[in-house]
């Protein structure tokens, strides 16, 4: 995996490059973008141009050179041991950093924890207190914190230092969803850079490569909900969400009937349903947040309804999510108007 694997994040893309090829290297790194972008993908392929023994310079095809501006991006040389270490994440200075890690805390109390944010202990005992040491392979130290956004406001305070003067050749890279949980002081601190939605006939292809035996109404569906975002396209099918989304429409479509044929019923036992799934995933999460994230999908599935229907009445069918359920789209837009289905929309986006 290379910078020249990661798709569709032309500005990403060219801010490492000017990076590089200047060697103008910031301490600390803030990549941020939507879940299932890219993200971790060229926070990999970074550490590996900066470990390996040789990096080199690959030419991009026309069609890519098109979409980043680039004609080439550095690349790890592949062959090197330091570059076979980075595959295999057993490089001595690349460090993965994650909620989970509390687990492999000295600290019996800090292991007992339910990992739901990271916090400072994790943060100090395998960033701040690492930083310092020689690197094991004398090129660098590379820092990669997963769920950045999650870090607690202590934990966030605790590494300020360390990334406004690491010691020594030291690149942190905080990868971040919601933008909007950072400090400011953290932000102030670090290179932002910003990631893009991905295309959808970009995402349909990789679903079709993923998962071969999806039929295509399927895969259509998987790529047309998830707003641009690859890893939400995936978790979904992995969810079966295409299933789920046609029990909500069913009861959608005959609204305000389905409010007296138990429509909130349905959505309470789909919510825990799902909220099972999930903390199956991440057993860190408690019943409660299991239950409240179940919720939470099943109104973005629902807020999909209310956009086609806006979609359908402005004449829109091109863009439609829920495309085999166009007849019932087009007579719901019929009753209700485009102020209702973005009041709609709203609504739910505040619950």
């Amino acid at each position: 995996m290379s910078l020249a694997d990661v798709k569709y994040q032309g500005h990403a893309q060219r801010f490492l490059q000017r990076t590089m090829q200047g060697r103008r290297l910031a301490h600390a790194y803030l990549l941020h973008g939507p879940e299932g972008v890219g993200k971790e993908t060229l926070a990999r392929s970074f550490a590996e141009v900066l470990l390996c023994s040789a990096p080199v310079d690959t030419a991009l095809d026309p069609a890519e050179a098109e979409i980043t501006g680039l004609e080439s991006l550095p690349v790890g040389c592949g062959q090197c041991e330091d570059c076979r270490l980075v595959a295999a994440e057993t490089h001595p200075d690349l460090h993965f950093v994650y909620r989970q890690l509390n687990r492999d805390h000295p600290d019996s109390a800090v292991r007992s924890r339910k990992a739901l944010d990271l916090g400072v202990d994790v943060l100090r005992h395998f960033v701040i207190d690492r930083v310092g040491l020689t690197p094991g392979r004398g090129r660098a130290k590379v820092f990669i914190i997963r769920e950045a956004d999650r870090m607690t406001p202590a934990a966030q305070n605790a590494l300020l230092k360390t990334i406004e003067e690491p010691p020594g050749v030291t690149v942190i890279m905080l990868l971040v969803t919601a933008l909007e949980r950072m400090l400011p002081t953290t932000l102030s601190r670090c290179q932002v850079v910003r990631f893009d939605t991905l295309p959808m006939p970009f995402i349909q292809a990789k679903l079709a490569a993923f998962l071969p035996s999806l039929p295509a109404e399927q895969l259509d569906w998987y790529a047309r909900s998830a707003d641009g975002s690859l890893g939400l396209a995936l978790e979904r099918a992995q969810d079966d969400s295409y299933s789920l989304n046609g029990r909500l429409v069913e009861h959608l479509a005959q609204l305000p009937n389905a409010l007296r044929n138990g429509l909130a019923e349905v959505w309470t036992d789909e919510s825990k349903a799902l909220g099972g799934r999930y903390r199956k995933r991440d057993p860190e999460i408690t019943d409660t947040e299991a239950g409240r994230r179940g919720f939470k999908e099943i109104f973005r599935l629902a807020a999909l309804w209310y956009a086609d229907i806006l979609r359908a009445a402005t004449g829109d069918t091109s863009t439609i999510v829920n495309a085999t359920s166009l007849t019932q789209i087009e007579s719901a837009s019929e009753t209700v108007d485009s102020a209702g289905a973005a009041d709609a929309i709203e609504r739910i986006a505040r619950a």
